[in-house]
C-alpha cells in the first residue's frame, strides 16, 4: 500500500454529490469578478496574478516510499529523476505523527531520514505535511489516527520535534490535511471542527516560528469541496480563534468541488465552481477575517484517469489549471500526483491521478510509463517554465482562454484554448506578427508566419502555447 493520500473522500460521499462518473466537461468563463460566490454570502476577492514564472510556481504533491530498502531507494530515485525531467523542484508529502512519535516523547525519524537526504541532494525543496493524529494523544473511544489530539499543545510539540531535527533541510510546513474532511482526516464530524483546528493550528504556528526564525507555516490544504465546505470551515476557523488572522502566514487550499474531480477547471454546470473563482473566495475569506494578505497555495489539485475521464481530459485540464492558477494568483501550484498506486481501476479513483503508471519497484516490476499528462506538463514548463501568467485577453466565443504571460526581460507568449469539451476549433486572433512557433500540449512544433501584426490560429479544448 502506498502512503496516507490526500485527497481521501469516501465513494459514498462523491455518489451523494452527485458526481460519479460519466459527467462531460463543459465549461463557462469564470471570471473571479468580485461578486458574491454563493458561498454563505462570502464576497469574492480576485488577486493579481502571480509574479512568479511557472517553474517557481508549480510543484509536485507526492508520497515517496519511505525507508532505505531497495523498493523505497528505486521508486525515490524514480521521482527524483522525473521531477528534474519535468524541471519541478518542490515536493509536498506528508511526515505524519503516528510514524514520527507512536509513544509520547519517543520520536522516531528512521523513515524520513533517507526521504530528507535524497531531496537534498536532488536540490528539491520539501513542503512537509504535518498531519494526522495518534492514539495516545486523544481520549475519544475508539479512535484511530485521524483523530485530532485533546490538546494542540501535544501536537505542537511534535511539529517542533520535526523542526528541530531538520534545522535547514526542511523549512516548509503545512499544519494538517483537509482538516475539514471529517470522512477520513479530522474525524468524527463530517466537516471538521474549525474552532479545534484553528486552536490547534495557532498553537503550533507559534510553537514553530518560535523555535525558528523564518520557518514557513501554512494554513492545512482546505478542500473546497460543496459538501464539505472549505470556505465556510476557514471563515469560522478564524472567527472562533482569536489571532489565527493575524498570525497567518500562507493559507492552502485544495482545489476540489466535487469528488473524483470530472470536470475542467472553468467549468460552471453541476455546482461546479470555477478554479479562478474558488481562489478569489478564499482570497474573501482571509479578507473578511483581518489576515494581512498571505499568499494563498494550491496544495493538491489533478484529475484521474478513468475509463470516461479520458487521459486526453487529463493532460489538457491539469496544464489549464496551472495557467489559471497562477493567473488566479495562486503561489504555488502542487500538481498530484506522479505515480498511480496498484488498483487504478477502484472506486473511488484515488489510485488513477499519477502522471505516471504504477510500479512497486520490486526487482523484476516495470518502469512506469509516462501519461500524456506527463508530456504536457513537461512541454508547458520546457516551454514556458521562465514565463509569468499576465493577464487574460478578450476573445470569444465566451470559453475562448487567450492568456498572455511574460519575461522579465519583457519577451511575450500566448496559450489559448477552448474550455468546453468536445467543442470544434474556433478561431483566435493573438496580437503578434512574424515567425511564430506554435506548441500542442504534446511537444509538437509548427513554425508558421504572419505578414501582419496578428496572427489567427484554431483552438479547441486542448491549450496551444504560441511564441515568437
Amino acid at each position: 500500500m502506498r502512503a496516507i493520500t490526500c485527497a481521501p473522500i469516501l465513494a459514498s460521499l462523491a455518489l451523494a454529490a452527485g458526481c460519479g462518473h460519466g459527467s462531460s466537461a463543459t465549461a463557462g468563463p469564470g471570471d473571479g469578478g468580485g461578486d458574491d460566490a454563493g458561498d454563505g454570502g462570502i464576497v469574492e476577492v480576485p488577486r493579481r496574478p502571480s509574479n512568479l514564472t511557472l517553474k517557481q510556481i508549480v510543484g509536485l504533491s507526492s508520497h515517496p516510499r519511505l525507508g532505505s530498502d531497495a523498493a523505497a531507494v528505486a521508486e525515490r530515485a524514480f521521482e527524483w529523476s522525473k521531477m528534474a525531467e519535468l524541471g519541478i523542484q518542490e515536493m509536498r508529502t506528508d511526515f505524519t505523527w503516528a510514524t514520527i512519535e507512536p509513544q509520547r516523547g519517543s520520536f522516531d525519524f528512521s523513515q524520513y531520514d533517507p526521504l530528507v537526504t535524497d531531496a537534498q541532494a536532488h536540490n528539491v525543496y520539501l513542503l512537509a505535511v504535518l498531519d494526522y493524529g495518534v492514539t495516545w494523544a486523544t481520549s475519544a473511544a475508539g479512535a484511530d489516527d485521524q483523530y485530532p489530539p485533546d490538546h494542540p499543545s501535544d501536537f505542537a510539540a511534535y511539529a517542533v520535534a520535526v523542526a528541530n531535527h531538520y534545522a535547514g533541510k526542511v523549512g516548509q510546513f503545512e499544519v494538517w490535511n483537509e482538516p475539514n474532511n471529517g470522512v477520513s482526516d479530522w474525524k468524527p464530524t463530517l466537516n471538521g471542527d474549525p474552532a479545534a483546528y484553528g486552536a490547534l493550528l495557532l498553537a503550533t504556528n507559534q510553537a514553530l516560528t518560535a523555535a525558528q526564525h523564518g520557518l514557513f507555516v501554512m494554513y492545512g490544504g482546505t478542500v473546497y469541496h460543496q459538501f464539505l465546505g472549505g470556505p465556510e470551515f476557514a471563515a469560522q476557523s478564524f472567527a472562533k480563534t482569536p489571532g489565527l488572522a493575524a498570525s497567518l502566514g500562507t493559507f492552502a487550499m485544495h482545489a476540489y468541488e466535487k469528488y473524483p474531480p470530472a470536470r475542467g477547471p472553468e467549468a460552471t454546470v453541476g455546482g461546479e465552481v470555477p478554479l479562478l473563482d474558488k481562489v478569489a473566495t478564499m482570497s474573501g475569506v482571509l479578507a473578511a477575517a483581518g489576515a494581512q494578505d498571505p499568499p494563498i497555495w494550491i496544495t493538491e489539485i489533478g484529475w484521474p484517469v478513468t475509463m470516461e475521464d479520458s487521459l486526453a481530459q487529463q493532460a489538457r485540464y491539469t496544464v489549464r489549471a496551472i495557467v489559471l492558477g497562477a493567473l488566479a494568483g495562486a503561489q504555488r501550484i502542487y500538481l498530484y500526483t506522479l505515480l498511480d498506486g496498484p488498483n487504478p481501476n477502484a472506486f473511488p479513483p484515488e489510485d488513477a491521478f499519477g502522471l505516471c503508471t504504477y510500479s512497486d519497484f520490486s526487482a523484476d516490476a516495470g518502469t512506469p510509463m509516462e501519461k500524456p499528462a506527463f508530456v504536457a506538463v513537461k512541454t508547458l514548463l520546457s516551454i514556458l517554465g521562465d514565463f509569468a501568467v499576465g493577464e487574460r485577453l478578450p476573445a470569444s466565443p465566451s470559453d475562448v482562454y487567450l492568456v498572455q504571460l511574460y519575461t522579465k526581460l519583457g519577451f511575450d507568449a500566448w496559450v489559448a484554448w477552448r474550455a468546453t469539451d468536445g467543442a470544434a476549433p474556433t478561431p483566435v486572433t493573438l496580437p503578434v506578427g512574424g515567425p511564430l512557433s506554435i506548441y500542442a500540449i504534446d511537444g509538437t512544433m509548427t513554425s508558421v508566419k504572419s505578414t501582419g501584426s496578428n496572427y489567427t490560429l484554431q483552438v479547441g479544448p486542448d491549450p496551444v502555447i504560441v511564441i515568437p
